[in-house]
């Protein structure tokens, strides 16, 4: 092929809609390959009536959702009524309609679909019976879970449940229509492959690329602040249960009692009151959504506490950009970036995390995290876009090696 080729993106949400990492990093992505000249389009659901527009080179098709309830509006609902919506997605054929629809008038060369949360996998056979082949960014667990995330209130999941194998199990047959896969984390992949998803594709065409991750304010020239006075620690994303945050709070309630300070920042996706009581009496602050960059000027080190096995971990990527060492779990794709068992800590240990963040004190302030440089350059936008026209080339130039399950 001589052009670059035709991408449309498919992901649950684009920007500005961000709940996530997932849609800021399909957003970059995209953004990337439009500014090195190819043609890329994305498409996305909505909540409210279906548009077209162009967003920094982007063509962007925003289709009516078709499923019960949108998807933000999930906690509003009942158990059984979440469980039915989900066991009905499945068979949504109007987005697979309205998404092959997209298909023909932007015709590409190729679709690359990332986070499918509330959106039906029968999108996948709408490309395959267009001749179109797929390539799948695996971001979450949401082919092997109900959840997305392989938590429950108990702790992170040892296996798939038997409610989840149901409400997510069409998947399993539409993913044999995926041409190659690539996956933010090797965590992530290695268990979908170990459930039996993507075992059709060669392990040639299956491949970890990481995120892209550029931080607002943060270039080349930036140069932390110098910081007075006591040791910051930083927290920065939701607020919940599986994010380890009262691991974290535990934690530095067995921290001398001066010398620093905690900033957490993010939003409670419930009551934030369980925490506010377990910060009772400390130097901790709560202070809401802010922009990494706002974050990282203020603190000395982060803390990424969670449970459960994230398939990356943006906010460990952005805090390299700013020169910001990490504590983290050592679970999922924060302890593949980290990379230093220095550094890493048993998921929900309080004990351990305490000990980590006293040496920090006793330590005084740290420095840039040795890493850096080898996290930086695999997340560059032009570092990201190559990886993925790697993969795209690889799957136009051998149509013969396309998966051949049928279509229905």
């Amino acid at each position: 092929m001589s052009r670059p080729p035709r991408i449309l993106h498919l992901s649950s949400l684009y920007p500005p809609h961000i709940v996530g990492g997932a849609e800021r990093s399909v957003s970059m992505l995209a953004e990337a390959q439009a500014a090195g000249g190819w043609d890329v389009a994305a498409a996305c659901l909505t909540p409210g009536e279906p548009a077209e527009e162009s967003r920094n080179g982007v063509r962007v098709f925003r289709m009516a959702h078709g499923n019960d309830f949108w998807l933000e509006d999930w906690p509003s609902h009942t158990p059984r009524q979440r469980e039915w919506a989900k066991f009905k997605q499945q068979a949504n054929f109007a987005i697979e309609r309205r998404f092959g629809d997209v298909i023909d008038r932007f015709r590409p060369d190729l679709v690359n679909t990332h986070s499918m949360v509330d959106i039906s996998t029968r999108v996948w056979r709408a490309a395959k019976r267009r001749g179109v082949p797929v390539v799948h960014t695996l971001r979450d667990f949401d082919l092997l879970c109900a959840a997305s995330s392989m938590f429950r209130e108990t702790g992170p999941c040892t296996h798939r449940h038997l409610k989840c194998r149901v409400l997510t199990f069409t998947k399993q047959f539409d993913q044999r229509v995926v041409s190659a896969v690539t996956a933010v984390g090797e965590g992530v992949l290695a268990r979908h492959l170990r459930y039996g998803f993507f075992d059709h594709i060669p392990p040639a065409r299956r491949q970890v690329i990481w995120n892209t991750a550029k931080v607002e304010g943060v270039d080349a020239g930036y140069a932390k602040p110098p910081l007075a006075g006591p040791i910051v620690f930083g927290y920065l994303g939701r607020i919940s249960p599986e994010k380890g945050v009262d691991t974290l709070l535990k934690a530095v309630r067995l921290l001398p009692a001066a010398g620093w300070r905690l900033l957490i920042a993010g939003a409670a996706l419930a009551s934030l009151a369980p925490y506010e009581q377990l910060a009772r009496g400390l130097p901790v602050e709560f202070i809401g959504f802010q922009g990494p960059r706002a974050l990282f000027d203020r603190i000395d080190c982060l803390v990424a506490p969670s449970l459960w096995a994230e398939p990356l971990g943006r906010t460990v990527l952005e805090a390299y950009q700013a020169h910001v060492p990490v504590i983290g779990a050592r679970s999922g794709g924060i302890a593949e970036i980290i990379a230093d068992d220095d550094w890493l800590v048993p998921p929900g240990d309080v004990p351990a995390l305490a000990d980590r963040m006293r040496r920090v004190l006793a330590e005084g302030r740290p420095r840039s995290p040795q890493g850096r440089d080898r996290v930086v350059a695999r997340t560059t936008p032009e570092a990201v876009a190559t990886a993925f026209a790697g993969m795209y080339g690889a799957v136009l130039s051998r149509p013969d090696l396309a998966p051949d399950a049928p279509v229905q």
